[in-house]
């Protein structure tokens, strides 16, 4: 394969197909956390929990969610986001087996209890980091359009990966009342791990990224890339990203949100 700049064979995906994984991970991420705030309420009555646990185990994925923005997404800097993206879902797939396991092995069989409210926490922490994935999708996004494509890009991206909440924990009473706690666990298991193979296909980084793992320099990657329409390119490391985000308090009230 010629990896010459400008080579456009070399180049896995396009805009249109990283848009659409990027929203499909972002919409399945977002909609893992869903189910643990309903379950919580079942779970705090056997296990005879404090109003202050239960605040806490609720809080705690939305938490988890809100401080991994800052460091992931700044790494979509490093290597156009891919990468983080995919941690950030497997550590929530990781999040949702647990509580899986959690549901069959304690909560059918009546023996869950306070002793196990740290594995919860854990569990319920992992689980929030889909919600992470907003920040990773919005660089990711952002680095394959030219600027005046990336309203219409990232309009998309956030509209539709934020109907998750809302239309799961719409559909969610309806799964927990006809398959219980357990098999709603399950099928949400299925549904991410179908939410990671969709982005994994389809969410590829930009030119420029792509160009620099095969070796090119970077002078180089970026003059083939602005060939392909990319007009954004990362400046400095992601410790740089961070440092220039941490300047802003606005950085800090939206990630407070």
């Amino acid at each position: 394969m010629n990896n010459e700049p400008g080579y456009n064979a070399a180049i896995k995906g396009d805009a249109g197909k990283s848009l659409a994984g990027s929203t499909l991970g972002f919409f399945f991420g977002f909609a893992s956390v869903a189910l643990f705030g309903i379950t919580v309420g079942f779970f705090r009555e056997s296990m005879d929990l404090t109003p202050f646990l239960v605040g806490l185990l609720v809080a705690i994925p939305n938490l988890t969610g809100s401080l991994m923005r800052i460091p992931f997404g700044a790494w979509v800097d490093t290597n156009g986001g891919r990468k983080p993206f995919l941690i950030l879902l497997f550590l929530s797939l990781t999040g949702l087996v647990f509580l899986l396991f959690i549901s069959i092995f304690y909560y059918d069989s009546g023996t869950l209890n306070r002793s196990h409210y740290p594995i919860l926490l854990i569990a319920g922490a992992l689980s929030g980091c889909g919600i992470a994935t907003f920040s990773v999708g919005i660089g990711q996004v952002s680095y394959w359009f030219p600027q005046k494509k990336q309203g219409m890009a990232l309009g998309t991206y956030a509209g539709l990966g934020n109907i998750a909440p809302g239309l799961f924990s719409w559909i969610l009473p309806l799964t927990v009342v006809a398959w219980g706690i357990s098999g709603t666990y399950a099928a949400w298991v299925v549904i991410l791990i179908l939410g990671i193979v969709l982005y994994a296909f389809y969410g590829n980084p930009a030119p420029f990224f792509q160009f620099i793992k095969q070796g090119i320099t970077r002078e180089k990657a970026a003059e083939a890339a602005r060939k392909m329409d990319q007009e954004l390119f990362p400046k400095g490391n992601a410790l740089h990203s961070l440092a220039r985000a941490g300047k802003y308090w606005q950085t800090w009230a939206l990630v407070g949100i």
